[in-house]
């Protein structure tokens, strides 16, 4: 007798059932690691952007020669930092009208969640083409605090601390990132 030999239906639904299991842990995780890995780049982005930010106002200050009290409607405080430094040209060096050294400003402040940038040139300075220009330069940021050592009055060395967030596959992931610059032009 020549029986055909095939799957039974119990079979071919245990098989399907097998299959679709298979199917749904890799599909599982594949969907957990691309998951991890936008999280993970987010993470990475803040780190970037919010070194990028210290990074800045650590150089401005290093080049700074002393952090001013008061300049047009900003005051220095915890929020907020104004740094002096010698006006320069394109080849980077320092300005004089006679013998009297020309100034920037620089103002770091913090706001609604913002990271502003103003820059106060003097008109032959480089710097002036962005005079007065209010440039955000995060808008997630959770806090910026400035440290004064020995005090704000007689600053030669300031403590920055940045704190800022990003949302992601709603969860919040925050960074905490600080550095310190000592005034090198300090007079």
């Amino acid at each position: 007798m020549n029986r055909k030999r095939g799957l039974t239906l119990i079979e071919l639904l245990i098989t399907m059932s097998l299959i679709g299991m298979i199917l749904i842990v890799i599909t599982s995780v594949y969907l957990v690691g691309f998951r991890t890995f936008r999280e993970e780049l987010a993470s990475s982005t803040v780190q970037s952007n919010a070194q990028t930010i210290l990074d800045q106002i650590v150089i401005d200050t290093k080049n700074g020669m002393l952090i001013e009290p008061t300049y047009d409607t900003y005051t220095t405080g915890t929020n907020t930092i104004i740094i002096r430094l010698p006006a320069i040209n394109s080849s980077k060096q320092i300005l004089y009208n006679g013998t009297d050294m020309l100034y920037d400003r620089i103002v770091y402040y913090y706001a609604n969640n913002e990271i502003h940038k103003i820059t106060f040139a003097d008109p032959d300075s480089s710097r002036y083409k962005n005079d007065g220009a209010d440039t955000i330069l995060d808008r997630n940021a959770l806090s910026l605090s400035f440290e004064y050592d020995p005090d704000q009055a007689t600053a030669t060395l300031v403590k920055v601390t940045l704190h800022s967030t990003i949302s992601v596959s709603n969860r919040n992931k925050e960074i905490n990132i600080s550095g310190q610059a000592r005034l090198r032009n300090h007079i």
